[in-house]
Formats: structure tokens, sequence, C-alpha cells
């Protein structure tokens, strides 16, 4: 008969004994595992399961469209317009030109594709754009404001010549002065801003202008003038004051003003020929532009 030595036979009821204790703490473990697998499948086939793919809409005919942009021109960069109030309040990244004008609200650029509420090249830009797109237009003026009208295109001397004495009637000065004409008064001239005398014989009347000399000026309360000199004699005895416009070329598409009504901005000042044009067009117009454009939204009946 076999024996076995009692040292040995304790160590292996020990391991039995240990075994059995383990057999339910294994057997929780491998459900907690089973468990989780399970778990990780439900999730993954059914409650994190794609969606199916669906086309995102492009824009065609018909569309109401939302867009945001910056308009710059082509030649020089300057900005326009645009719907982001950031780039409204940034003069150091985005210059702008003279016509830019500081909205009440910032907000999209909401237009009918086809429908002709927006320039020909907003109109064919946007088609297939989806939203979330972003593209650079490229406008020449026939797609955007049209060409440029050379009629509202005036080339003006730097050194102006402003003859110093005028004869009208009485109608002509209260209408001018928007006072009563009295013989010796002393007014002030409604565009130059110096002083001007009156005379009055009968329905006539003369007035002299009697600026000082090197006198600051601001025609069209725009841009910075003095008076450079006066002669007396000139145009047989009238008399011409000379005025000269401190334009420099720079000032080029960066001065709006407004004479009588009507808009016009500085489109060159030529120092060498002594001459500033005067552009009664709009700024646009005429001009090459350039849009950076994100749709936004498409709304589609």
């Amino acid at each position: 008969m076999a024996w076995v030595p009692v040292a040995t036979a304790k160590m292996a009821r020990r391991l039995r004994d240990a075994r059995d204790a383990l057999s339910p703490l294994y057997q929780i473990l491998i459900g907690a595992v089973v468990a989780a697998v399970l778990v990780g499948l439900y999730v993954g086939l059914f409650l994190q399961r794609p969606a199916p793919f669906v086309p995102q809409q492009a824009v065609e005919t018909g569309d109401t469209i939302a867009m945001s942009y910056v308009g710059t021109f082509a030649d020089s960069g300057k900005v326009f317009d645009t719907t982001y109030v950031r780039v409204a309040e940034d003069n150091v990244s985005y210059p702008k030109a003279a016509s830019f004008q500081w909205r009440v609200v910032w907000s999209d650029f909401t237009f009918q594709v086809g429908s002709g509420s927006a320039i020909q090249g907003f109109d064919e830009g946007v088609r297939g754009m989806r939203v979330g797109e972003s593209r650079r237009l490229v406008v020449p003026p026939e797609k955007g404001y049209g060409p440029l009208d050379s009629t509202l295109v005036f080339e003006r001397p730097l050194l102006q010549e402003v003859i110093a004495r005028e004869t009208m009637n009485v109608t002509q000065f209260n209408a001018r002065f928007l006072t009563v004409a009295q013989n010796g008064q002393v007014v002030m001239d409604p565009f130059w801003k110096w002083n001007v005398t009156v005379a009055l014989t009968n329905n006539i009347v003369t007035i002299t202008h009697s600026p000082s000399m090197r006198q600051g000026l601001q025609p069209y309360g725009a841009w910075d003038a003095v008076v450079e000199s006066i002669d007396d004699s000139a145009r047989s005895g009238l008399g011409i004051i000379y005025v000269r416009h401190l334009l420099r070329p720079d000032d080029a598409g960066t001065i709006n003003a407004v004479d009588s009504g009507k808009e016009f901005y500085v489109m060159s000042v030529d120092l060498e020929g002594g001459t500033y044009v005067a552009n009664y067009n709009r700024e646009v117009v005429g001009e090459t532009l350039q849009f950076e454009i994100t749709l936004v939204s498409i709304t589609r009946r």
C-alpha cells in the first residue's frame, strides 16, 4: 500500500480548499466579462450605428440662401463691404475703401438664387455650393455693378482758382447764404467758411470773398486745403484766390465726400500733373471685385 507523507497530504488539501473557494469568484469574473462584451456589441451595433449617408443639398435656382462674405477691390485689396463685424472693426488687417460704411446691424446676406435680387456674380457663384463651403469669387464689372460712366468722372486742379468778387441778384444771394442781403454786412461763405463782404445796390448784390493768407480750409468737409495766394487784379479786376488742395496720392480711394447732395470719391491724385480725379459713380462701379464667401444656409421650397 502506497503511502503519502503527512506534509504532502496537508498541502494537497490546502490547494483543493483554495480552488473550491475561488471557483465562485471565477464565475463572477467570467460572467462580468461576458456581460461587458454583450453590452459593447449592443452599443456598437445599435446605439452608435452611424446614420445612413444623405447627400447635402447643393444650391439650385429658386433656393433662398444666406451667406457671409468679405468684399474687396481686386486692384487695391481694400474692403468695401462685409457681413462680419470683426472685419469691420479691424482696419489693420482689413484696410477700408472710401465707400465702406458701418452697418446698424451685422447679419448674413440673404437672397433668392435666380431672382435677380443679387449681382450676377453672386447668383452664378453660389450655385452648387453646400452649407459650410467657402469660395472666392472674382466678379468683373459686367457681372457686378456695371461699367464706369465717364460723364460722372471729373479731373480737377490741385491749385484751384476762386473768383474773389461775384455779382448776383437778391434772390440768388438769399438762397446761397440763407440770409437777407444787407449793404455792408459780413457773412460766412457756406462752402469755404471764410468771410464775405456784401455790397447791395438796388436789387444787385456784389460779394467780395475775404480769406486770410494761409487760412486753413476743408473742402466738402473731407480734406485739407490752404489759401496759397490772392491776386486782386486778376480776371479784369475780379481777383482770384488760389486755393491749394492738400491731397496726396495715397488719399486715392480713401476719401468720400458729398457735393450738392451727390456722393463722390477721390479716385486718384497726380502731384506731377497737379490734378485729382473726383468720381461721382459709386466706387464699386467699373471695378473688378473679389468676394470671400461662406454658405450659411439653404432654404428650398
